[in-house]
């Protein structure tokens, strides 16, 4: 009986624009500068981390919280200083294998924060999730439906009761 002499298939090799992607901060789409990752294991560059502590403070209970602003899990802020987050040296390695060393990514222009700030509000519309405008005229029709369910059960009562005293 023969055997197949079947070669292992070789594991594909990820492009490298996929590896590029994960070196990308969601906040800002660049590549990390000063990789800092939360307690939920997401990572963000430390400025667009600062920004978006400011765009919602009024959201956090804590002045040493920070919410992910992917997942929303709470991580601890010694002083209330993102820096006090831990680096993520494997990102911040994987930057320097890919890109040299010495690399620096690309100044931002005027206005930067500016930019990144209106996207974390953009984000965070987004994420709150439902218009309420949009909802009142079902929130209405389902008053109406629930009210006339009540009605017709009020009434079947009313008749029982009245039907039950006519035959006593």
């Amino acid at each position: 009986m023969a055997s197949a002499n079947i070669a292992p298939s070789a594991p594909l090799a990820p492009s490298s624009s996929s590896i590029d992607d994960l070196l990308e901060c969601p906040i800002c789409l660049d590549t990390f500068r000063d990789p800092k990752v939360m307690d939920c294991q997401h990572t963000f560059c430390a400025d667009c981390l600062v920004n978006y502590q400011r765009t919602n403070a009024h959201l956090f209970s804590s002045s040493n919280r920070i919410e992910c602003p992917q997942c929303r899990h709470p991580s601890n802020l010694i002083n209330n200083n993102v820096d006090s987050l831990p680096t993520n040296f494997i990102v911040r390695d994987i930057i320097e294998r890919r890109f040299g060393a010495s690399y620096t990514p690309p100044v931002r222009p005027p206005g930067y924060s500016e930019q990144i700030r209106d996207r974390l509000q953009q984000i965070r519309k987004d994420d709150d999730g439902i218009n309420f405008k949009h909802l009142k005229p079902a929130g209405a029709a389902l008053v109406g439906v629930l009210a006339g369910l009540v009605a017709v059960k009020v009434a079947k009562s009313i008749r029982s009761s009245i039907s039950d005293k006519n035959h006593k």
